[in-house]
Protein backbone atom coordinates (compact mmCIF):
# COMPACT_ATOMS: atom_id res chain seq x y z
CA UNK A 1 0.00 0.00 0.00
CA UNK A 2 3.10 2.96 1.01
CA UNK A 3 5.06 0.99 -2.25
CA UNK A 4 2.18 1.89 -4.57
CA UNK A 5 1.39 5.29 -2.86
CA UNK A 6 5.31 6.48 -3.14
CA UNK A 7 5.09 5.14 -6.41
CA UNK A 8 2.11 7.69 -7.28
CA UNK A 9 3.56 10.49 -5.91
CA UNK A 10 6.77 9.98 -7.91
CA UNK A 11 4.50 9.92 -11.08
CA UNK A 12 2.44 13.01 -10.23
CA UNK A 13 5.98 15.06 -9.68
CA UNK A 14 7.44 13.77 -12.78
CA UNK A 15 4.65 14.72 -14.48
CA UNK A 16 5.21 18.53 -13.89
CA UNK A 17 8.88 18.71 -14.43
CA UNK A 18 9.67 21.09 -17.29
CA UNK A 19 10.59 20.03 -20.52
CA UNK A 20 14.40 19.48 -21.11
CA UNK A 21 16.25 21.94 -23.24
CA UNK A 22 18.76 20.81 -25.38
CA UNK A 23 21.78 23.33 -25.30
CA UNK A 24 23.12 24.04 -28.84
CA UNK A 25 26.43 21.62 -29.26
CA UNK A 26 29.51 22.86 -31.75
CA UNK A 27 27.61 19.91 -34.89
CA UNK A 28 24.54 22.77 -34.55
CA UNK A 29 27.05 25.54 -35.31
CA UNK A 30 29.21 23.92 -37.93
CA UNK A 31 25.47 23.27 -39.81
CA UNK A 32 24.87 27.08 -39.80
CA UNK A 33 28.60 27.47 -40.81
CA UNK A 34 28.21 25.34 -43.94
CA UNK A 35 24.82 26.93 -44.97
CA UNK A 36 26.02 30.12 -44.76
CA UNK A 37 23.51 30.93 -42.18
CA UNK A 38 25.18 33.90 -39.80
CA UNK A 39 25.96 32.91 -36.22
CA UNK A 40 24.88 35.12 -33.95
CA UNK A 41 26.50 36.03 -30.36
CA UNK A 42 26.10 38.23 -27.99
CA UNK A 43 27.49 38.96 -24.59
CA UNK A 44 25.83 38.51 -20.66
CA UNK A 45 27.50 39.20 -17.22
CA UNK A 46 24.44 37.39 -15.11
CA UNK A 47 21.25 35.24 -14.75
CA UNK A 48 19.05 38.23 -16.15
CA UNK A 49 21.27 39.97 -19.17
CA UNK A 50 21.52 36.01 -20.08
CA UNK A 51 17.99 35.19 -20.04
CA UNK A 52 17.89 38.21 -21.95
CA UNK A 53 19.91 36.91 -24.68
CA UNK A 54 18.50 33.53 -24.49
CA UNK A 55 14.94 35.03 -25.80
CA UNK A 56 16.47 36.88 -28.35
CA UNK A 57 17.34 33.11 -29.84
CA UNK A 58 21.04 34.16 -30.32
CA UNK A 59 23.03 30.62 -31.24
CA UNK A 60 26.13 32.02 -28.42
CA UNK A 61 26.39 33.54 -25.41
CA UNK A 62 29.92 35.24 -24.31
CA UNK A 63 30.59 35.61 -21.31
CA UNK A 64 33.50 38.12 -21.50
CA UNK A 65 35.90 39.56 -19.28
CA UNK A 66 34.26 42.54 -20.88
CA UNK A 67 31.82 42.26 -17.80
CA UNK A 68 34.65 43.92 -15.40
CA UNK A 69 33.74 47.25 -17.48
CA UNK A 70 30.31 47.02 -18.55
CA UNK A 71 28.92 45.59 -14.93
CA UNK A 72 31.35 45.88 -12.00
CA UNK A 73 32.40 49.21 -13.03
CA UNK A 74 36.54 48.58 -13.42
CA UNK A 75 38.66 50.68 -15.38
CA UNK A 76 40.25 47.32 -17.22
CA UNK A 77 39.04 43.94 -18.12
CA UNK A 78 42.24 42.97 -16.50
CA UNK A 79 41.12 43.96 -13.09
CA UNK A 80 38.52 41.11 -12.12
CA UNK A 81 40.00 38.09 -10.27
CA UNK A 82 39.08 33.99 -11.49
CA UNK A 83 37.22 33.74 -8.25
CA UNK A 84 34.80 36.73 -9.22
CA UNK A 85 34.08 35.64 -12.71
CA UNK A 86 33.51 32.01 -12.39
CA UNK A 87 30.54 33.67 -10.20
CA UNK A 88 29.68 35.28 -13.14
CA UNK A 89 29.63 32.21 -15.66
CA UNK A 90 27.87 30.33 -13.12
CA UNK A 91 24.75 33.07 -13.10
CA UNK A 92 24.46 33.50 -16.71
CA UNK A 93 24.49 29.06 -17.55
CA UNK A 94 21.35 29.37 -14.98
CA UNK A 95 19.71 31.46 -17.78
CA UNK A 96 17.33 29.29 -19.02
CA UNK A 97 17.54 28.69 -23.02
CA UNK A 98 19.82 26.24 -25.54
CA UNK A 99 22.73 28.88 -26.57
CA UNK A 100 25.96 27.41 -26.61
CA UNK A 101 27.98 28.84 -24.25
CA UNK A 102 31.23 30.39 -24.44
CA UNK A 103 33.70 31.53 -21.47
CA UNK A 104 36.72 33.99 -21.56
CA UNK A 105 39.92 33.12 -19.97
CA UNK A 106 40.68 35.96 -17.54
CA UNK A 107 44.23 37.79 -17.67
CA UNK A 108 45.91 36.51 -14.82
CA UNK A 109 44.51 33.03 -14.55
CA UNK A 110 46.70 31.13 -17.51
CA UNK A 111 49.64 33.38 -18.20
CA UNK A 112 51.92 31.95 -15.65
CA UNK A 113 52.24 28.46 -17.40
CA UNK A 114 50.86 25.86 -19.15
CA UNK A 115 49.88 24.09 -16.12
CA UNK A 116 48.42 27.08 -14.79
CA UNK A 117 46.58 27.41 -17.93
CA UNK A 118 45.16 24.16 -18.16
CA UNK A 119 43.71 24.34 -14.67
CA UNK A 120 42.04 27.37 -15.33
CA UNK A 121 40.24 26.21 -18.30
CA UNK A 122 39.58 23.31 -16.31
CA UNK A 123 38.08 25.11 -13.53
CA UNK A 124 35.94 26.92 -15.97
CA UNK A 125 34.64 24.35 -17.99
CA UNK A 126 33.20 23.15 -14.32
CA UNK A 127 31.52 25.96 -13.38
CA UNK A 128 28.49 24.77 -15.28
CA UNK A 129 27.86 21.63 -17.49
CA UNK A 130 26.16 24.11 -19.90
CA UNK A 131 29.40 25.77 -20.43
CA UNK A 132 30.56 24.76 -24.03
CA UNK A 133 33.61 26.23 -25.25
CA UNK A 134 36.67 28.59 -23.87
CA UNK A 135 38.00 32.08 -25.80
CA UNK A 136 41.30 32.55 -26.01
CA UNK A 137 42.96 35.93 -26.52
CA UNK A 138 45.98 35.53 -28.93
CA UNK A 139 49.16 37.52 -29.54
CA UNK A 140 50.14 37.71 -33.84
CA UNK A 141 51.92 35.09 -35.43
CA UNK A 142 55.45 36.43 -35.89
CA UNK A 143 56.72 35.69 -39.26
CA UNK A 144 60.13 36.38 -38.66
CA UNK A 145 61.04 33.54 -36.27
CA UNK A 146 60.01 30.68 -35.34
CA UNK A 147 58.80 30.95 -31.37
CA UNK A 148 55.46 30.56 -31.38
CA UNK A 149 52.90 33.25 -29.02
CA UNK A 150 52.74 31.47 -25.77
CA UNK A 151 48.94 31.89 -26.23
CA UNK A 152 49.29 29.17 -29.16
CA UNK A 153 51.22 26.60 -27.24
CA UNK A 154 48.05 27.06 -24.44
CA UNK A 155 45.21 26.29 -27.16
CA UNK A 156 47.03 23.75 -28.38
CA UNK A 157 47.12 21.73 -25.26
CA UNK A 158 43.58 22.36 -24.08
CA UNK A 159 42.67 20.99 -28.04
CA UNK A 160 44.45 18.26 -27.56
CA UNK A 161 43.04 17.62 -24.04
CA UNK A 162 39.47 17.92 -25.93
CA UNK A 163 38.50 21.33 -24.70
CA UNK A 164 37.11 23.25 -27.39
CA UNK A 165 38.53 26.70 -27.93
CA UNK A 166 37.87 29.99 -29.80
CA UNK A 167 40.70 32.19 -30.69
CA UNK A 168 40.66 35.78 -30.15
CA UNK A 169 42.99 37.70 -32.86
CA UNK A 170 43.34 41.36 -33.73
CA UNK A 171 42.59 43.87 -31.08
CA UNK A 172 42.69 41.89 -27.92
CA UNK A 173 41.93 43.75 -25.02
CA UNK A 174 43.95 41.84 -22.67
CA UNK A 175 47.36 42.94 -24.40
CA UNK A 176 45.82 46.67 -25.03
CA UNK A 177 49.03 48.16 -23.17
CA UNK A 178 51.57 46.16 -25.68
CA UNK A 179 49.29 47.11 -28.75
CA UNK A 180 49.67 50.80 -28.01
CA UNK A 181 45.89 51.14 -27.31
CA UNK A 182 42.37 50.30 -28.27
CA UNK A 183 43.63 50.33 -32.44
CA UNK A 184 42.60 48.65 -35.66
CA UNK A 185 45.07 45.80 -36.18
CA UNK A 186 46.47 44.73 -39.30
CA UNK A 187 45.46 48.29 -41.43
CA UNK A 188 49.38 49.92 -41.26
CA UNK A 189 51.48 47.20 -42.94
CA UNK A 190 50.94 44.09 -44.93
CA UNK A 191 53.15 42.36 -42.49
CA UNK A 192 50.84 43.20 -39.86
CA UNK A 193 47.83 41.81 -41.90
CA UNK A 194 49.58 38.97 -42.87
CA UNK A 195 50.76 38.39 -39.12
CA UNK A 196 46.91 38.12 -38.63
CA UNK A 197 46.18 35.80 -41.30
CA UNK A 198 48.94 33.37 -40.24
CA UNK A 199 47.57 33.14 -36.36
CA UNK A 200 44.21 32.85 -37.80
CA UNK A 201 45.98 29.69 -39.79
CA UNK A 202 47.74 28.40 -37.10
CA UNK A 203 44.83 28.78 -34.45
CA UNK A 204 42.97 26.26 -36.78
CA UNK A 205 45.57 23.93 -37.35
CA UNK A 206 46.34 23.69 -33.75
CA UNK A 207 42.45 22.46 -33.39
CA UNK A 208 40.29 25.73 -32.20
CA UNK A 209 36.59 25.48 -33.57
CA UNK A 210 36.17 28.49 -34.45
CA UNK A 211 38.24 32.34 -34.48
CA UNK A 212 37.13 35.75 -33.22
CA UNK A 213 38.28 38.49 -34.95
CA UNK A 214 38.44 42.22 -33.49
CA UNK A 215 39.00 45.39 -34.99
CA UNK A 216 40.54 43.99 -38.20
CA UNK A 217 39.87 45.58 -41.80
CA UNK A 218 36.83 43.96 -43.51
CA UNK A 219 38.85 42.63 -46.11
CA UNK A 220 41.54 40.95 -44.09
CA UNK A 221 38.81 39.21 -42.40
CA UNK A 222 36.96 37.96 -45.28
CA UNK A 223 40.06 36.43 -46.97
CA UNK A 224 40.86 34.88 -43.23
CA UNK A 225 37.08 33.70 -43.53
CA UNK A 226 36.90 32.24 -47.00
CA UNK A 227 40.42 30.85 -47.00
CA UNK A 228 39.85 28.88 -43.37
CA UNK A 229 36.85 26.36 -43.00
CA UNK A 230 35.75 27.23 -39.49
CA UNK A 231 33.35 29.94 -38.56
CA UNK A 232 34.70 33.11 -37.47
CA UNK A 233 32.64 35.57 -35.73
CA UNK A 234 33.12 39.26 -35.90
CA UNK A 235 33.46 42.45 -33.86
CA UNK A 236 34.46 45.38 -35.79
CA UNK A 237 35.56 43.17 -38.32
CA UNK A 238 33.15 44.29 -41.09
CA UNK A 239 30.10 41.64 -42.93
CA UNK A 240 32.50 38.93 -44.32
CA UNK A 241 32.80 36.71 -41.22
CA UNK A 242 30.66 33.49 -40.59
CA UNK A 243 28.86 35.59 -37.45
CA UNK A 244 29.44 38.59 -35.52
CA UNK A 245 29.28 39.24 -31.88
CA UNK A 246 28.57 42.72 -29.94
CA UNK A 247 28.76 43.65 -26.00
CA UNK A 248 24.98 43.28 -24.75
CA UNK A 249 25.36 46.87 -22.77
CA UNK A 250 26.29 48.56 -26.18
CA UNK A 251 23.69 46.83 -27.97
CA UNK A 252 21.15 47.93 -25.51
CA UNK A 253 22.54 51.47 -24.70
CA UNK A 254 23.09 50.19 -20.70
CA UNK A 255 25.69 53.18 -20.13
CA UNK A 256 25.32 56.20 -20.89
CA UNK A 257 27.80 58.49 -23.77
CA UNK A 258 28.56 56.72 -27.09
CA UNK A 259 29.50 53.80 -27.91
CA UNK A 260 32.39 52.48 -29.72
CA UNK A 261 31.99 52.74 -33.59
CA UNK A 262 32.35 48.74 -33.97
CA UNK A 263 28.92 48.35 -32.34
CA UNK A 264 25.40 49.70 -32.92
CA UNK A 265 22.90 51.33 -30.29
CA UNK A 266 19.09 49.31 -30.43
CA UNK A 267 17.99 51.29 -27.64
CA UNK A 268 18.66 53.52 -24.62
CA UNK A 269 18.23 51.75 -21.66
CA UNK A 270 19.99 54.12 -19.62
CA UNK A 271 17.88 56.77 -20.45
CA UNK A 272 14.30 54.95 -19.95
CA UNK A 273 15.60 53.21 -16.68
CA UNK A 274 16.78 56.79 -15.31
CA UNK A 275 13.21 58.15 -15.97
CA UNK A 276 11.47 54.88 -14.72
CA UNK A 277 13.18 55.27 -11.67
CA UNK A 278 12.50 58.72 -11.49
CA UNK A 279 9.02 58.92 -11.76
CA UNK A 280 9.01 55.66 -8.77
CA UNK A 281 11.11 58.73 -6.92
CA UNK A 282 8.05 61.33 -7.24
CA UNK A 283 5.32 58.86 -6.92
CA UNK A 284 6.49 57.80 -3.64
CA UNK A 285 7.21 62.09 -3.06
CA UNK A 286 3.87 62.85 -3.49
CA UNK A 287 2.04 60.22 -1.80
CA UNK A 288 0.82 58.29 -5.25
CA UNK A 289 2.65 55.06 -4.66
CA UNK A 290 1.73 52.63 -3.18
CA UNK A 291 -2.26 52.57 -3.67
CA UNK A 292 -3.37 50.54 -0.69
CA UNK A 293 -6.45 49.28 -3.07
CA UNK A 294 -3.75 48.48 -5.83
CA UNK A 295 -0.40 47.33 -4.28
CA UNK A 296 -1.55 46.77 -0.60
CA UNK A 297 -3.19 43.44 1.43
CA UNK A 298 -6.73 43.64 3.31
CA UNK A 299 -7.22 42.67 6.78
CA UNK A 300 -10.53 40.92 7.64
CA UNK A 301 -12.52 43.56 9.91
CA UNK A 302 -13.19 40.86 12.58
CA UNK A 303 -9.62 40.02 12.76
CA UNK A 304 -8.68 44.16 12.83
CA UNK A 305 -11.21 44.47 15.63
CA UNK A 306 -9.60 41.76 17.64
CA UNK A 307 -6.16 43.17 17.03
CA UNK A 308 -7.37 46.30 18.02
CA UNK A 309 -8.35 44.97 21.56
CA UNK A 310 -5.18 42.90 21.76
CA UNK A 311 -3.15 45.99 21.55
CA UNK A 312 -4.74 48.84 23.01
Amino acid sequence: MIRNAVHHLHRSYSSYLSPVVRPKTLADLFSKHVSREPITMITAYDYISGSWAQAANCDMILVGDSLAMCALGYESTTEISLEEFCFHVQAVSRSPGDAFIVVDMPFGSFESSIEKGVETAISLMKCSPKVGALKLEVGSHSLSTHNPDYSLKLAAELCSRGIPVMGHIGLTPQRVHSLGGYKVQGSRSAQDAAAIFETARQLKKLGCFSILVECVPHKVSQHITETLDIPTIGIGAGSGTSGQVLVQSDILGMLPGRVPKLAQKYTDLHAQSVDALKHYVADVTLHKFPDNDKNGFKIKEDVWREFLEIVE
